[in-house]
């Protein structure tokens, strides 16, 4: 949970353009788009915990 503020506000808007996706039935963009997010935040996550 160390994420900086950045980092969060990059989340946040790339999950609202995850959630306009869906809303246009675009919904294989918005599976890839939720594969990255997910794999993105782990990684970052994981980076984080090993950085300390």
């Amino acid at each position: 949970m160390g994420r900086s503020r950045k980092a969060a506000w990059f989340f946040f808007i790339f999950y609202l353009l995850l959630l306009c996706a869906v809303a246009f039935g675009k919904n294989m963009l918005a599976m890839y788009m939720m594969a990255i997010g997910m794999i993105l935040d782990s990684g970052i996550e994981l980076l984080t915990t090993y950085k300390k």
